[in-house]
């Protein structure tokens, strides 16, 4: 039973702590809101964009070594 009460004593510490932690969240004038309307296709197509950019990244790395 000890272990129980060690693991809850430090959920509730985390839970406390997240609960204290400050984050900067960006004002409603800087966010951006561009891509809400997006269709499903135009995100595909920028994933597809994004993947081949990570994989010609890669392949960069590995034949500069």
């Amino acid at each position: 039973m000890e272990k129980k009460d060690e693991n809850k004593i430090s959920v509730e510490r985390l839970i406390s702590f997240f609960r204290k932690l400050k984050t900067k969240r960006p004002e409603p004038a800087e966010a951006d809101y561009s891509r809400w309307n997006q269709t499903e296709d135009d995100y595909q197509q920028e994933q597809a964009e994004w993947l081949e950019a990570v994989r010609r990244k890669k392949n960069q790395k590995k034949a500069k070594r």
